[in-house]
C-alpha cells in the first residue's frame, strides 16, 4: 500500500520540526526519548477522524495521550513502566476550574513548608528498599530533605486527582534540579522550581481546558500498565474495538536510555523518580528497553518486539494504520532485522513515492543517549516506520530493505 503524497509529507514535515516541545501539559515532566507533539498530531490527524480510537502500547510521557485528547479522539496508552504511566495519567487528566483555583490557594500554604529542616516522617521502606540511593550524600541530602517535605504535605491534600498534580510538580522541579547536572542546583533554587512550576503547570491546565471548551465530551484517555505483548488478552483493550490509529517510539534496538532512573552526581543511578510519584520501580535498564543492548544480534530484544506487534495485529483490523519513530545503533543489519520481525508479527510496510527509500529520516535534536556520539553516527537518526495488518498471511523471502536504508 502507498501513503498519499499529502499524508506523507504532512507526517515527513512535523517529524523533522525541530522546534522545543510546547503546548498544552506536555512540558510537565521531561520523559527520556520521546518524540514530538507535533509528529503525534500530524500522525493522528492524517489516519483518525474525531470519536476514533487511538493507541500507544509504549506511551512514555503521554505525548500520544494528550495530543489524542486535544484532537477530540479516544486514545488507550500502555507501558510496563508505572512512572510512565503516572506522568501520562497526570498529563492527560484535565483539572475542573474549581481544582486549579483550590490548588493556588494552597500553593501559599505549601511553600511555607519547603524547608530542610521540616520533620517529615517518610515510611521507611522508601530508604530499606533503595529509593534515596545517591541522596544522601553530602550535596543531595538536603534535596532529599526538601522533597519528603512537599511529599508530606502533598498527601494532606486527600485528592488522588490533585496529589499527582502536585506530585508530578516535585517531579519535574526536582529532575531539573538534580537529574543529569554537572552541578547540582542549590535548594534554594530547587524551591525556586517548585514554585515556579507550580504556577506555569496550572496555567498550563487551565489553557488546556479552556482549549477543550470547559469540560471534555471526549473521554479522558485510557493509561494502563501492562506488557504490551498481551493486549490481545486484556479486556479493557479488546472492549475497545479495533484501533483506528496505533502512533509510538519503541525502544531502540541497542541504544542505551535510562527511563527508569536520574543519574546524579555523574552517572550514579537513583530510583527516586518513583518515591516522588508514589510508584515502584520493576527492574533494571533491560526489563523496560526489551533486552540487554550487548547481547549478540540482540536476540531478546527482537523476541519481545515479535510478541508485542503480534499481540497489536490481533487487536488491529485492515483499517489499523501503524506509525513508528524507531532509531538503530547498527542500522544495515537492525534495520532489516527489524522489518522482517514486523512482517512476523502479520505487518506489511506501507510505502511513498515521495521519498528516496519511501521512508521518513530525521536527525534527532536531542536524545540523553545521543549526548556523548557524534550528530552523524548510525544511533543519531531516526526512521518513521508505516505499517498496517497483512491482508494474508506473509511468505517471507529473506531480510529485506538493505538497499533502502538512509544515508
Amino acid at each position: 500500500m502507498i501513503l498519499s503524497s499529502e499524508d506523507f509529507n504532512h507526517i515527513r514535515s512535523a517529524a523533522r520540526d525541530r522546534g522545543s516541545v510546547r503546548g498544552a501539559t506536555h512540558k510537565f515532566y521531561r520523559y527520556p526519548a520521546r518524540f514530538s507533539p507535533q509528529f503525534a498530531r500530524a500522525a493522528i490527524d492524517a489516519f483518525s477522524d474525531e470519536g476514533d480510537l487511538v493507541l500507544d502500547p509504549f506511551v512514555g510521557g503521554g505525548t500520544t495521550a494528550v495530543e489524542a485528547l486535544r484532537a477530540k479522539r479516544k486514545c488507550l496508552g500502555t507501558d510496563i513502566n508505572e512512572l510512565a504511566v503516572f506522568v501520562s495519567e497526570v498529563k492527560s487528566t484535565v483539572l475542573g476550574e474549581s481544582e486549579t483555583a483550590g490548588l493556588r490557594k494552597w500553593l501559599t500554604d505549601f511553600e511555607r513548608v519547603l524547608k530542610v529542616s521540616r520533620n517529615h516522617h517518610t515510611n521507611p521502606e522508601w530508604r530499606e528498599k533503595g529509593y534515596f540511593r545517591h541522596l544522601e550524600g553530602t550535596e543531595t541530602w538536603r534535596h532529599r530533605n526538601i522533597i519528603s517535605a512537599a511529599l508530606g504535605e502533598i498527601e494532606q491534600l486527600g485528592c488522588p486527582r490533585l496529589e499527582n498534580f502536585a506530585r508530578c510538580v516535585v517531579l519535574r522541579s526536582a529532575q531539573l534540579s538534580l537529574d543529569g547536572r554537572r552541578n547540582i542546583m542549590s535548594v534554594s533554587e530547587l524551591r525556586d522550581k517548585v514554585s515556579k512550576h507550580f504556577v506555569t503547570m496550572l496555567d498550563d491546565m487551565d489553557l488546556l481546558r479552556d482549549e477543550m471548551g470547559g469540560h471534555l465530551n471526549t473521554p479522558a484517555p485510557t493509561i494502563l500498565k501492562c506488557n504490551s505483548s498481551q493486549l490481545h488478552e486484556n479486556e479493557t483493550v479488546t472492549n475497545a474495538g479495533a484501533p483506528k490509529l496505533i502512533v509510538t517510539s519503541p525502544p531502540y534496538p541497542g541504544i542505551h536510555v535510562l527511563y527508569h532512573r536520574w543519574q546524579v552526581n555523574g552517572r550514579r543511578e537513583t530510583p527516586a523518580p518513583y518515591w516522588i510519584a508514589n510508584k515502584l520501580d520493576g527492574d533494571g535498564e533491560r526489563y523496560y528497553t526489551l533486552g540487554n543492548r550487548h547481547e549478540k544480534e540482540l536476540k531478546t530484544y527482537f523476541a519481545n518486539l515479535e510478541a508485542i506487534f503480534s499481540s497489536l495485529a490481533k487487536i488491529s483490523d485492515h483499517d489499523t494504520k501503524i506509525v513508528q519513530m524507531v532509531a538503530f545503533s547498527e542500522p544495515n543489519w537492525q534495520l532489516p532485522k527489524y522489518l522482517e520481525v514486523m512482517e512476523k508479527a502479520g505487518l506489511v510496510e506501507m510505502d511513498s513515492q515521495d521519498a528516496e527509500d519511501g521512508r521518513i529520516w530525521r536527525d534527532v535534536p536531542n536524545r540523553k543517549w545521543h549526548a556523548e556520539r557524534q550528530s552523524r553516527k548510525a544511533g543519531s537518526r531516526e526512521v518513521v516506520l508505516f505499517h498496517r495488518k497483512a491482508r494474508q498471511p506473509i511468505q517471507l523471502s529473506g531480510l529485506t530493505g538493505l538497499d533502502r536504508l538512509g544515508s
